[in-house]
């Protein structure tokens, strides 16, 4: 050690050195804190707006679908999100009867609504991209009955973002019918899919609403 550097040159380097390294920490902490929040605002925000899907229909063919709905009824679903830059959205899933003219079935139209918060992405693959997605209250009501609504226990919804731009998004009801899978394009839809048949001849839940809908007690 060079003689001319004795114990006091020591101490003041190293206080020196001390007080440097709290200066950056002050400097860096606060990027660093802000990085999560300011990637998740990003996110939200390359999602915020309309997002819909074209009509889900399908013909309900069975012998029990024609005594209550008639001869060439058809369900039909439809999903929108509407997304906000915050990350708050809401999902609202409509489903109704139409009879062979095409009209609306009195009676037959239910909603199902949840409001999510939608957070950063959690896992990614080569063409889709997970996001969080906290559900923070859901509810089911029916249009024709003002007292027909209830809160919604146990909605589950996930949401991809797929490398076309479109999202996917999964929702599942607290019964499992009429839980489903479902493509969302930016903007209203415009055109309906192939209708499908239904199957199942005993619980048409899964496909319809029911008219007489039993409230929650």
């Amino acid at each position: 050690m060079d003689p001319a550097f004795n114990t006091h040159d020591h101490a003041r380097v190293t206080r020196l050195l001390l007080a440097l390294v709290a200066a950056l920490s002050c400097q860096l902490l606060p990027a660093v804190a802000g990085g999560a929040p300011q990637e998740s605002a990003a996110t939200a925000a390359s999602l915020a707006g309309t997002w819909t899907s074209a009509p889900e229909e399908m013909k309900l063919t069975t012998d029990f679908d024609r005594s209550v709905w008639g001869a060439g009824a058809m369900s039909v679903r439809t999903v929108a999100l509407v997304v906000q830059a915050s990350g708050s959205a809401r999902l609202t899933v409509t489903r109704k009867v139409n009879d062979a003219r095409g009209r609306t079935v009195t009676g037959s139209q239910s909603v199902e609504e949840a409001e999510l918060v939608i957070g950063a992405p959690r896992e990614r693959t080569a063409d889709r991209v997970e996001h969080e997605v906290k559900v923070v209250k859901a509810e089911r009501r029916y249009p024709g009955d003002a007292a027909a609504r209830w809160p919604l226990e146990g909605v589950g919804v996930k949401l991809y973002v797929l490398a076309t731009g479109m999202l996917e998004v999964r929702f599942d009801t607290p019964e499992g019918t009429g839980s489903f899978w479902e493509t969302l394009r930016r903007g209203p839809a415009t055109t309906s899919k192939a209708p499908a048949s239904a199957t199942s001849s005993k619980n048409p839940t899964s496909a319809t609403t029911s008219k007489s809908p039993t409230k929650k007690p």
